[in-house]
């Protein structure tokens, strides 16, 4: 993923937090539906660091998974033209660029 399409992802919400004002002010920015429609609920439902954790656990090892995937189908390709009569030379003329016609 590049780096322009890393930053068009949308971004989840932060998990509620207090704000602090010098004067000692506090604000709660909620992070959660829960929080937003009553800032008073006891029952906040942002992800918890442990869910969180699961989730990018989850999302590695399916990284992973299309990883080795994509890994086993590019190994086949590449044993078969080297299997055929002149797959050196369709090797040579792919890492040079040129079509070989």
């Amino acid at each position: 993923m590049s780096a322009t399409e890393e930053t068009a992802r949308p971004k989840p919400p932060l998990a509620c937090y207090w704000s602090e004002e010098p004067d000692g002010t506090r604000w709660l920015v909620p992070g959660c539906v829960a929080r937003l429609h009553d800032v008073d609920a006891e029952a906040c439902t942002c992800p918890t660091l442990a869910d969180q954790l699961e989730t990018a656990r989850r999302e590695r090892d399916e990284a992973r998974h299309a990883h080795q995937s994509l890994k086993a189908w590019n190994d086949a390709i590449v044993a078969a033209v080297y299997a055929h009569p002149d797959g050196t030379g369709i090797m040579k003329n792919a890492a040079d660029g040129s079509s070989g016609c």
